[in-house]
């Protein structure tokens, strides 16, 4: 049977490179056979293995330019077009200033959790096993796909060169000590300065009753919190209702950022803020997984809030385990960014470059060891075939530059 390219991926563009992902087929499943990846008619890169989903990193392409890319295995089918494989991409312009420094996020790590797929029950937690929902359980390799999806995560960071990390939550599945000390053993890995703050799983062992400070199992100060890097202000920020899965940012908690806003506005400091529930405009409350967002009521003031403090650049965002970016009418030009998770599909993490002028970049990574790979792609049917659609999201939500100055 002539060989094939399944799934293939464009996933993360910059200025000067693109990465894509794609599996070789032939009648009896994935193979290592060599095939050619061509820009513009032109081969770039021969890709020869795994036996499995591979990357391939593109680099020295010129900012602000247009390609054709296309996959090519001998003897077989050019690589299907999709909304995640489009026949052109463009590399982004040319930044405008000198770049200052460089971050990582993580986020939905879910150190310790038992399963992930199966059947879901409305509020997106676990519905019970089923034939026809599949799912990847801790005990399917030797090394549970958690550890090794976050271990490996922590690698590539490292090999980036980032000045530091954020996690952005979920760190602990259940919220129980042995998963912040597995996750801690993990975060001594990273060469750099780390900064991690809770989201929702973190809290659930108080659901069976116990009080456990994952802050302190970390070694981490509590959200909210203020970091200052390279002339720009980094708060962290708490949006979690202890033992819920919703998220909440009430009076107390609208009144620290504003105070926090307040001292960034007066001195024209570029501010990031990071949360790990997104917010919900009133009209958007009953669909999913906007029915696990910050309350509504609670979204309105922080929208109307952040639309008066335009040296807030951004908003970095956790939990909802999928690529999105959102603008509000009341909050702006501020795009409000979510991530995809780092301990399934797509697997990842991701990679912001800070420039003198305020702008920023943003290109999200696929976790590409090839266990990593291969778990992550299993994940990806997981739902009856639409977690893909759920998590991926476009190539502009993956990878993006927010302009400066202010």
């Amino acid at each position: 049977m002539p060989l094939a390219i399944r799934d293939p991926e464009l996933f993360g563009v910059t200025e000067s490179s693109v990465t894509l992902h794609f599996r070789v087929e032939d009648g009896g499943g994935p193979v290592d056979a060599p095939v050619r990846v061509l820009l513009d008619g032109a081969e770039r890169a021969v890709s020869e293995g795994p036996a499995g989903t591979r990357q391939v990193r593109i680099e020295g392409l010129a900012p602000g330019s247009r390609h054709r890319i296309d996959v090519e295995a001998p003897g077989g089918e050019p690589a299907p077009r999709s909304p995640y494989f489009p026949e052109w991409f463009e590399t982004h312009a040319a930044p405008a200033a000198e770049q200052v420094a460089s971050f990582a996020t993580l986020n939905d790590l879910h150190f310790g959790e038992p399963r992930f797929g199966g059947v879901l029950t409305p509020d997106g937690e676990w519905g019970g096993e089923h034939p026809d929902w599949p799912a990847a359980r801790e005990t399917d390799s030797e090394v549970p796909y958690w550890r090794f999806m976050n271990d490996d995560a922590v690698a590539e960071i490292n090999a980036a060169g980032v000045d530091f990390t954020v996690v952005k939550g979920d760190i602990a599945d259940r919220g129980q000590p042995e998963q912040f000390v597995a996750a801690r053993e993990c975060f001594a890995k990273l060469d750099r300065p780390h900064h991690a703050f809770l989201g929702n799983h973190d809290h659930y062992a108080r659901l069976e009753g116990r009080e456990v400070d994952g802050y302190a199992l970390l070694g981490q100060p509590p959200a909210p919190r203020a970091v200052d890097f390279a002339g720009r202000r980094l708060l962290l920020l708490d949006t979690v209702r202890p033992g819920h899965h919703h998220g909440e940012f009430d009076a107390e908690r609208l009144a620290w950022l504003a105070g926090a806003l307040r001292a960034t506005r007066e001195t024209g400091t570029p501010t990031l803020l990071f949360m790990h529930h997104h917010p919900v405009p009133p009209e958007f409350r009953d669909s999913y997984p906007n029915t696990i967002g910050i309350v509504p009521e609670h979204s309105i003031g922080l929208f109307e809030l952040v639309g008066r403090n335009p040296q807030v650049r951004g908003v970095l965002i956790g939990h909802t385990h999928r690529n999105r970016v959102r603008r509000h009418r009341a909050s702006g030009a501020t795009p409000w960014v979510e991530v995809n998770c780092t301990k399934d599909y797509p697997g990842g993490w991701g990679h912001y470059r800070l420039f003198a002028d305020g702008s920023f970049r943003q290109e999200v990574r696929r976790t590409a060891s090839e266990r990593a790979l291969e778990h992550s792609s299993r994940c990806a049917t997981f739902f009856k075939g639409g977690y893909r659609t759920f998590a991926l999201g476009t190539l502009a939500q993956q990878s993006f530059v927010v302009e400066g100055p202010l």
